[in-house]
């Protein structure tokens, strides 16, 4: 998404609105934990600051992710506030040309800050936590689990 500073620029506003819908690109989700992402909605301003700009937008929208016990897909929407200050001193990846600046990098950042570590399906609960010599070992049946081979030391154990 490019926003136009010019009317910053020539006609000393203070702040111009930033609204829009922002695609983001597949070759964006290589290398990530995110299967597929809906159009991100972004509403907010962007003001002048003398030498540096004020971004404040709100970016919406939906992730799929991976299950992290069945593997399937599970939406999860996000709502992030975004308040950066870009200034033209800075070291950053932004570059303003000719009068424009895109917030995509910006916008990707937050999104892949924001990714969970790990999302179960509404339904993963149903799934069997058994298989071929092995079970599913919660906190409460840890504490029970009692390895039958060093049941006998508790005899020789004197409390």
């Amino acid at each position: 998404m490019k926003i136009d500073l010019t009317k910053l620029i020539n006609y000393n506003l203070y702040k111009i609105p930033v609204e829009g819908e922002v695609i983001i690109p597949d070759e964006l989700l290589n290398n990530t934990d995110i299967r597929r992402i809906s159009p991100v909605k972004v509403i907010g301003f962007i003001s002048n600051n003398e030498q540096e700009y004020e971004l404040n937008i709100k970016i919406t929208g939906t992730m799929i992710l991976a299950c992290a016990r069945t593997l399937k897909d599970v939406e999860y929407p996000f709502d992030i506030d975004i308040d950066e200050i870009i200034g033209e001193n800075e070291d950053n990846s932004l570059e303003i040309i000719q009068n424009r600046l895109d917030i995509l990098p910006i916008i990707w950042q937050y999104i892949l800050v924001n990714v969970p570590l790990r999302v179960l399906a509404p339904d993963a609960k149903e799934e069997s936590v058994l298989g071929d010599g092995w079970r599913l070992i919660t906190e409460d049946s840890k504490k029970e689990v009692i390895d039958p081979r060093l049941e006998k030391l508790k005899d020789y154990i004197k409390e």
